[in-house]
């Protein structure tokens, strides 16, 4: 690995710490989108924009809450995590 760091180094003309910090950049950048495309996809099964407008749909008995269970929690999840790395990438 350190071979290879060493190869792209020289390549790109960069220091190690700014090529791992870029790596590390487009990795949560990745992840992000990933975790996006996810939220999106459920947001779009259920025709809502939010978790919240979600959860009103289900309130309002619109939709099953015990058919929605496992998307909504991992809705919830998803939304955490995206928020976490947006976090992180502020900070770049």
């Amino acid at each position: 690995m350190a071979v290879l760091i060493k190869k792209v180094e020289e390549l790109l003309n960069m220091r190690r710490e700014e090529l791992m910090k870029e790596g590390l950049r487009a990795l949560l950048e990745k992840k992000y989108r990933e975790l996006r495309v996810e939220i999106l996809t459920l947001y779009q099964k259920y025709k809502v924009s939010s978790i919240e407008e979600l959860d009103e749909k289900i309130n309002r008995g619109e939709l099953s809450e015990t058919e929605t269970f496992e998307d909504f929690t991992r809705l919830d999840f998803l939304e955490g995590e995206a928020d976490k790395i947006k976090e992180i990438l502020k900070s770049y």
